[in-house]
């Protein structure tokens, strides 16, 4: 996947992966004004949760939101919508906010502007065949972007969406590791960075958990993205 930019040297190689990885903002979310996070001075915050619908771990997932009361925001996969309908169904109906995470989950920096565009078609033909609605929402797989797909995002009128706070749930750690790593990064404003499809994702939902008091307790509303930008101008 990412095999042209093994073809340089390494040091540079990483930097340019530094500049498109949606973890870190560079010259491009300048240029173009992605966004990262909200207000900075507004308590509002997102939850997000990229790579499903997951048969496994989305029904469990949105039974501790619904007990948690908590609205958060789902990127979701066309593929996957595609192969399970009835969860991005059940997702919107539950009152979360669904965004465009492409159909393959390809890194788009290294694919091309017409391929970009029918990741972004099919997925949301995907998603509003599931729910009714297509997305105003995309992140990009890996938050991997560059001027020209973002140019593409634009056109197919997407409001591009990366995150400030990574939860690295992905890397194995136990659930109480990974709250505390969220709880130490979250400002006023942020937009968290969840994952719900991988292996060991129980953990994710043992750290939602563990999350929601505590964040609650220092003051944040939890709300979905969409409502966290909102107040986004003059940041």
């Amino acid at each position: 996947m990412l095999l042209p930019l093994l073809l340089v040297p390494p040091a540079i190689a990483g930097l340019a992966y530094l500049f498109l990885y949606g973890g870190i903002e560079g010259p491009i979310d300048w240029a173009m004004d992605t966004a990262t996070h909200g207000s900075r001075d507004h308590r509002r915050i997102a939850l997000t949760f990229d790579d499903g619908p997951d048969p496994q771990r989305t029904p469990a997932l949105l039974d501790a939101l619904a007990e948690l009361d908590v609205r958060a925001t789902f990127f979701l996969v066309g593929g996957a919508v595609d192969a399970h309908p009835e969860l991005a169904a059940r997702i919107a109906r539950e009152g979360h906010e669904i965004g465009n995470h492409t159909y393959t989950h390809r890194y788009l920096p290294l694919a091309r502007s017409r391929r970009v565009a029918e990741e972004l078609a099919t997925t949301d033909a995907a998603i509003e065949r599931a729910t009714g609605a297509v997305p105003a929402l995309a992140r990009p797989p890996y938050g991997g972007r560059s001027t020209r797909n973002v140019r593409v995002f634009e056109r197919h009128a997407k409001r591009l969406v990366l995150w400030d706070v990574n939860s690295n749930d992905w890397r194995g750690a136990a659930a109480e590791t990974v709250a505390a790593r969220v709880l130490e990064r979250t400002r006023p404003g942020s937009i968290i960075l969840l994952h719900e499809a991988r292996d060991g994702g129980e953990v994710t939902i043992d750290a939602v958990r563990l999350l929601v008091p505590a964040l609650r307790a220092r003051g944040f509303e939890l709300t979905t993205a969409g409502r966290t930008l909102e107040s986004r101008a003059g940041t």
